[in-house]
């Protein structure tokens, strides 16, 4: 923006000249010479004109590119510059110092060279209104005051220098003296004639001469003399003290090192001088001398130490190049010392620890970290990683002259990695079948839900319980047991994906994590695969043995984060997949927690019905096959509830199994049923199931005591009935307690036998007393692969001395059939269904009347 008219263009800025009375003089002569309102004397710098003398003008400076004298000093030395109307002129025209104050019409200006020969200044003059001409004249005139101009001052610069210099002068004489007083050094010259000329007061202590000996023209020979007197040089070999005492030219030594009487040690070096002269520096080494005796001391102690360290030593460079490497590298990765100098570590290490050697010397090298310690697998010279425990160290003077920068320590702790290895694999993993243990799962389970939030991809959750192990591993024993698990782990993982998780929980529990599901029915089809794949034959020693797998499951979607719902729905599923028969898979359900609810409600309904003696027993007959006379009753426990009606014996018995409460609900059944039993014709017998439940827990040969003792019926009366997965559980404590038993006369019968693995080796263990053929069988004895099996059945226990029940005969047909097969006894529908107690002993005497009836016809036949 241009300035106003009315205001002058002026800079105010620090360092402006200060006014110069002799300058303004000649500017005022000038203006009465030419007859002009202004004269001034100028400086330029980079930015602005300088007024150093003026008249006529109030301004102390302008912007240098608005001054006319920046135009003038373009031209050459001593020649003027004249503009006779600014207005005419298109470089000044618009010029704020021509359109505003001071309003130049005029100018005239003869550059002017300053100290270093530039045209720095200007002598001008100007008028507020222009001129026809200025003559050649007056050009003189005006160039002749620049000349006087410039000789004042260029005078003056003259006269400042050589005031400058003085003083430079006497500044370097005080800065010298004052550095000698400060050098720790003594120093002293001496000239041609070997006059001491320069000298400080330290040298005067380290040579052991006083102060008065010292001045500047003093002879040195008068030291030396008293330096000889004092014994200083009375110890010295022979040339050293020649040339110290008399300073005999052919024994000059120019540096050189002794100790002085008080065990100072004292360095001396001395230079000639070009003119003749010497100069002699003397320092104080005594401590630095100390320092490298106890250094070469330490160092001595250190390599004896280093060379004979188990760990490897290694010194090296800022470069991590070694510089140093201990013998003990030898025994540690089998290298000698001088195959690693000049490698370096990195070239060494194993490809997945770069990436941390190469941060930890980052750190290290940047400041942020002096030290640190890391276990790296290093390459041993026969081929394979070595764990070395490395801790290296940056020492404090990385500029030394050796170029050693660190110093690391390398200790090979592989058996230490190995033994942590193991400690955490043990940790994580199941010492058993080296599967992921509980803690291993949750952790991946919670990778999976962070991995599915991230990518929006399905996962589900398996639980899984093996049928059948415990009958395994208590007929066979806990080493085939865990062989068993061992087996079943294999298979497991086997069909799994590498990228899945499979986790033993405990006991028989499994679980599984399946990652990466592009359908929820994939999760199904792994499932289905994992029971097909354990359900195989297992072979344990010789001896074929078979259990399932029960899976349940629930697929996860991205939203779902809580590890333990998951888990929870998976084992809901688990729990359907057992309530549905085992050896199958059930995916969660949101309804199934409510089933799950409603047994338990159902359990405490059990409870509560224990307590009101609202169980009933319900007997089914035994007959005779030749002459359907009742042999015996099955008692079967029957409840009806007091909302649901009647509870199916398939819904409560499991549950009470489950929940324990068949121990009790068992004992009142013994009593109740041999209660009865005692009012029945002899030797008409009772049937009661024993739950496996109720054999683990003490207390059953107790309760068939005190039933029989109660009721008074004899023990050759009472049959119990068990199954052959009761027998499979503690097998021997079972088969001792059922021994125990039937050596008081109480009746053992093995029922549902068939749907068993290993039906024939208990038979060969205990002598039962019958073989109940399970209904099954029976139900299609029609087919000869049946019929085939009841005839070996019968056989097998016409063989040991065994009576055979077939159990659910329901047709005239399948009754001819068992008999044909050789069955001694049935029991089913076509007899009759279970009977109150009342109706049964009514059935007792029909069927006495019946067979009364037909003994009475065939001996009338007979007779007849």
């Amino acid at each position: 923006m241009s300035p106003s008219r009315s205001e002058p263009v002026a800079v105010e800025v620090f360092g402006q000249p200060a006014p110069d009375p002799q300058l303004d003089a000649v500017c005022r002569t000038a203006a009465a010479l030419f007859g002009v309102r202004y004269a001034f004397v100028s400086q330029l710098d980079g930015a602005c004109q300088w007024f150093l003398g003026r008249e006529g003008l109030i301004l102390p400076g302008t912007q240098r590119e608005i001054a006319f004298c920046a135009h003038t000093i373009r031209g050459a030395a001593h020649v003027p510059l004249v503009v006779l109307d600014t207005r005419r002129d298109r470089r000044f025209a618009a010029n704020p110092l021509v359109t505003g104050a001071p309003f130049l019409r005029f100018y005239a200006g003869v550059s002017i060279a300053l100290g270093d020969g530039t045209h720095a200044g200007t002598v001008c003059i100007a008028d507020t209104v222009p001129r026809t001409g200025f003559s050649a004249a007056e050009g003189r005139r005006l160039s002749d005051l620049a000349l006087f101009v410039e000789a004042t001052l260029r005078g003056r610069a003259a006269q400042s220098e050589a005031r400058q210099a003085h003083h430079r002068a006497e500044a370097s004489d005080t800065l010298l003296r004052t550095t000698l007083e400060s050098m720790d050094q003594g120093l002293l010259m001496t000239d041609a004639a070997d006059r001491i000329r320069v000298y400080n007061r330290r040298v005067a202590t380290l040579m052991g001469v006083p102060e008065a000996l010292l001045y500047d023209g003093a002879p040195f020979a008068m030291v030396r003399a008293h330096q000889a007197a004092s014994g200083e040089f009375a110890h010295l070999p022979d040339p050293l003290r020649a040339w110290l005492e008399h300073g005999a030219p052919e024994a000059r030594i120019y540096d050189y090192e002794r100790v002085r009487p008080d065990g100072t040690v004292l360095q001396v070096r001395t230079l000639p001088l070009p003119r003749g002269g010497l100069v002699r520096t003397f320092t104080d080494v005594t401590a630095r001398r100390t320092a490298e005796s106890a250094l070469r001391a330490s160092e001595g102690r250190y390599r004896l130490l280093a060379e004979n360290s188990n760990d490897v030593i290694v010194l090296g460079d800022i470069a991590m190049r070694c510089l140093y490497v201990s013998p003990a590298v030898r025994t540690v990765l089998g290298y000698e010392p001088e195959d690693l100098v000049g490698t370096t570590a990195a070239a060494f290490c194993h490809p997945d620890d770069a990436a941390a050697l190469t941060e930890h010397w980052s750190q290290l090298t940047a400041g942020r970290e002096g030290r640190f310690v890391a276990c790296l697998r290093h390459r041993h010279k026969a081929g394979h990683y070595v764990w070395i425990e490395a801790s290296v160290r940056v020492l404090p003077d990385a500029q030394a002259e050796d170029g050693i920068t660190f110093v690391a320590t390398l200790r090979d702790v592989s058996a230490r990695r190995e033994a942590e290895e193991r400690v955490r694999h043990m940790a994580l993993h199941d010492a058993l079948t080296g599967l992921p243990n509980r803690t291993l799962f949750r952790d991946r389970l919670d990778q999976a839900i962070a991995h599915a939030r991230r990518v929006r991809t399905g996962f589900a959750v398996l639980a899984c319980d093996l049928d059948r192990f415990k009958a395994v591993n208590d007929s066979l024993g806990h080493p085939a047991g865990d062989a068993l698990l061992r087996i079943v782990a294999a298979r497991m993982r086997a069909v799994l994906r590498p990228y899945d998780t499979i986790a033993r929980l405990g006991g028989d529990e499994f679980a599984v994590v399946l990652t990466y599901l592009d359908e929820a029915r994939e999760a199904s089809c792994l499932a289905e695969q994992l029971i097909a794949a354990v359900s195989e034959p297992i072979d344990l020693d010789g001896q074929s043995v078979e259990v399932g797998v029960s899976i349940g499951l629930t697929v996860a979607a991205d939203l779902d984060c809580d590890p333990d719902e998951l888990f929870q729905r998976a084992d809901i599923a688990l729990y359907e997949a057992k309530a549905a028969g085992r050896n199958t898979h059930r995916e969660f359900e949101p309804d199934a927690g409510a089933r799950i609810a409603t047994r338990g409600l159902l359990a405490l309904d059990m409870k509560e019905a224990i307590r009101r003696d609202a169980f009933r027993l319900a007997y089914q007959p035994v007959v005779d096959a030749a002459t359907g006379a009742v042999v015996g009753f099955e008692a079967l426990m029957r409840w009806r509830h007091p909302v649901q009606g009647e509870i199916a014996p398939g819904a409560f018995i499991p549950l009470a199994e489950e929940t324990g409460l068949i121990v009790p609900m068992g004992s009142w059944a013994l009593q109740e049923a041999c209660r009865e039993a005692a009012a029945w014709p002899a030797p008409i017998r009772v049937a009661v199931n024993v739950s496996a439940v109720q054999l683990r827990r003490p207390g059953l040969e107790a309760a068939v005591l005190s039933a029989l003792a109660a009721s008074g019926l004899p023990a050759n009366r009472l049959k119990l009935e068990v199954t052959e997965s009761v027998l499979m559980q503690d097998a021997e404590a079972v088969l001792a307690c059922l021994h125990r038993l039937r050596g008081c006369g109480v009746k053992i019968a093995l029922d549902d036998f068939g749907t068993g693995y290993s039906s024939l080796s208990y038979l060969r263990r205990f002598p039962f007393d019958q073989i109940k053929i399970d209904r099954s069988f029976i139900r299609d004895i029609a087919d000869p692969d049946a019929a085939a099996i009841v005839r070996a059945v019968v056989g097998i226990g016409e063989r040991l001395g065994m009576g055979i029940v077939a159990e659910g005969v329901e047709t005239p047909e399948q009754l001819d059939l068992v008999r044909q097969e050789g069955c001694t006894q049935v029991q089913g529908f076509l007899f009759s269904r279970p009977l109150p107690p009342g109706e049964a002993a009514a059935y007792i005497a029909a069927r006495a009347d019946r067979a009364g009836a037909s003994s009475g016809q065939r001996v009338a036949a007979a007779q007849g």
